[in-house]
């Protein structure tokens, strides 16, 4: 089925007498109820624009449509971010959005030139539906058709801003993206970003011109499994050298010393760090892309979750590990320290072996200690939970897009 057909199948053709002039109706769902800053009889109309970062937008898009909002997602049509898996993409955006809202996908590649019909196809439905809020992910500059399907340029919109720049050890974009990433910055109405560090490093380098809001980055309902009877430590994610692994490495035999039943994990894709320990047996590596479906498993059989970050914007599985109710033992950079709080773990200076061992013997040998903060983490969901986010972000919208 060709996506074209695909989007005919999720989005009826006009019906201007049943929702209003120029709003689309979906098969399924009739418009209906009222909130404030919209019409009277329609749910405030979002549209969410991502290529990257399809995780966290479409957890974004299931808190909008919790607290009332009819929400449209527009992303592109692979399946990069979840290991190149064919449909799984398309499998996480449906199981999260769970029947409501509309998931539309762009085909093709960036500069071939017979994708470009689909995006004008796209941009006539979108801006017949006419959106009451547009707000973007910055990844969006690695494919600019998105941007236009969006409706750019527009006046008014948001944009999430997840990293404000490069990873150390990360290569940089090209010239063009830099340059497009920091104008769509630059002109967004409002600028959301999950730390106040981050809202610093934005201001700082002239990002961000007008209004910034710090909204958490969301994370699911409560999973807390039995925690293993063997202490296992997870390191989880992409393996980069900003992320530290080298470091965790070194901690570990000053953490065998005194707790030498500690095993770790080591779970992502990337470059391995050399180093004495992975000779050891006590350490597992799973130099791979990790499928959604094995998440719960991975973390059950953690203790502790491990971010031994050299620099760091936030932490997705920091929010991942609060949800499945695991400590999270964290450098102090960017948002971690945000995110892990007094009670949902540790914080440890960054590039300090010393430190992040003795952190991990206390957490892992302290009788009743990983319970006691995963079970404190898991119970910020009051404050962090995609519906929490889905509110705050729409008042955002209201204050400062309507």
């Amino acid at each position: 089925m060709s996506k074209t057909s695909q989007l005919d199948g999720q989005m009826t053709e006009l019906d201007l007498g049943a929702a209003g002039e120029g709003h689309p109706v979906d098969d399924q769902q009739e418009l209906q109820g009222t909130s404030q800053g919209a019409s009277i009889d329609a749910a405030p109309r979002v549209l969410l624009a991502c290529e990257w970062f399809v995780k966290y937008t479409a957890g974004l898009a299931r808190g909008l449509i919790d607290v009332g909002c009819d929400v449209t997602l527009l992303t592109r049509d692979h399946d990069i971010e979840f290991g190149g898996e064919p449909g799984a993409m398309r499998a996480f955006v449906s199981r999260t959005l769970d029947g409501a809202g509309r998931h539309l996908e762009l085909a093709g590649r960036v500069r071939d030139p017979e994708a470009l019909p689909e995006m004008v196809r796209l941009r006539r439905r979108l801006d017949a539906w006419r959106p009451d809020f547009v707000h973007i992910q910055d990844s969006l500059t690695h494919d600019m058709r998105l941007a236009v399907a969006a409706g750019f340029p527009r006046r008014h919109y948001a944009v999430t801003v997840h990293d404000p720049a490069p990873h150390p050890g990360d290569p940089q974009p090209p010239w063009r993206i830099r340059t497009v990433r920091r104008e769509l910055r630059r002109h967004a109405d409002l600028v959301f970003v999950h730390s106040e560090g981050m809202v610093e490093e934005l201001r700082a380098s002239d990002h961000a011109r007008r209004a910034v809001e710090v909204v958490p980055h969301g994370f699911g309902a409560a999973d807390i499994a039995p925690f293993p009877a063997q202490p296992t430590l997870l390191f989880f994610g992409r393996i980069s050298h900003y992320k530290g692994v080298d470091t965790l490495l070194d901690a570990m035999p000053i953490v065998w010393e005194s707790q030498p039943a500690v095993t770790l994990t080591i779970a992502g894709s990337g470059q391995m760090p050399s180093s004495p320990a992975l000779a050891d047996p006590r350490v597992t590596v799973r130099q791979e892309h990790v499928r959604e479906e094995e998440l719960p498993g991975l973390f059950a059989a953690s203790t502790a979750v491990v971010l031994p970050y050299r620099q760091a914007s936030q932490s997705g599985v920091g929010s991942e590990a609060k949800q499945y109710g695991r400590p999270v033992i964290a450098t102090d950079v960017g948002g971690l320290p945000e995110l892990v709080g007094s009670d949902a773990g540790r914080i440890v200076p960054a590039e300090n072996p010393q430190a992040l061992a003795a952190a991990i013997i206390e957490v892992v040998g302290t009788p009743g200690l990983a319970a006691d903060l995963g079970r404190h983490g898991a119970e910020s969901g009051a404050e962090a939970g995609w519906d929490v986010v889905g509110a705050r972000t729409l008042a955002a919208y209201r204050r400062y897009l309507a």
